[in-house]
């Protein structure tokens, strides 16, 4: 195998530089691509075509998630490690529902990224330590809730949470209107709320993936 081709995207000058000296030390890495905006990373991502991409979960124009997605559609072989300042385990959950391998906070050595790195190619999905003790839980109580419902009232909850209205739903999903409100109802009445901002509110907390 050879070395691995590592992209970093990353808007703070001073963390950039850092990440690169840290990965140049490391004889299985090479350091193809550098961009500090969502619309930048998508770009040089096309040219340079990633092993690996360290992304920052804020970008000045972007959040780290949507230029994720954005890459992966057209780079499909790339993997995304996520890295932040911030501990906020919802986002973490998102982050690794919506495609991301792994997500790592900014207070980790060159060595531990380095190691993370490798992990990431060989199909694991390094998180900080901080974190897992927060992802963890959340991931069971999402997996509560979800076998409460049904796969379609899966379904109608996440197009529901989106802002969809019921004629929408029933466009989706090809079902008539008042399939969607017996649906919704059983879906009120199994997590317990009275009505769909609660419901979005729950679905954000558990991160249902779609």
């Amino acid at each position: 195998m050879g070395q691995l081709k590592v992209m970093i995207v990353e808007d703070h000058p001073l963390m950039q530089a850092g990440i690169r000296k840290a990965l140049e030390r490391c004889d299985d890495m090479q350091v193809v691509g550098e961009a500090s905006t969502g619309k930048r990373a998508t770009e040089i991502a096309d040219n340079v075509n990633p092993d690996i991409i360290i992304m920052d979960v804020k970008l000045p124009d972007s959040d780290g998630i949507t230029t994720m997605q954005a890459i992966k559609t057209r780079c499909k072989s790339a993997k995304v490690l996520m890295f932040s300042g911030f501990d906020d385990e919802h986002y973490v959950v998102r982050a690794l529902e919506s495609g991301a391998n792994g997500y790592l906070l900014k207070n980790i050595g060159g060595n531990e990224l380095a190691d993370a790195v490798r992990q990431t190619a060989n199909g694991l999905n390094p998180i900080s330590p901080q974190l897992t003790g927060k992802v963890i839980p959340m991931a069971r109580q999402k997996t509560q809730i979800c076998e409460r419902l049904t796969p379609r009232e899966k379904e109608v909850w996440q197009l529901l949470s989106n802002g969809a209205s019921n004629a929408e739903i029933s466009k989706k999903l090809f079902v008539s209107e008042s399939t969607v409100k017996f649906h919704i109802r059983n879906i009120f009445h199994k997590l317990g709320v009275k009505n769909r901002v609660e419901a979005a509110r729950i679905a954000f907390h558990s991160i249902v993936a779609s």
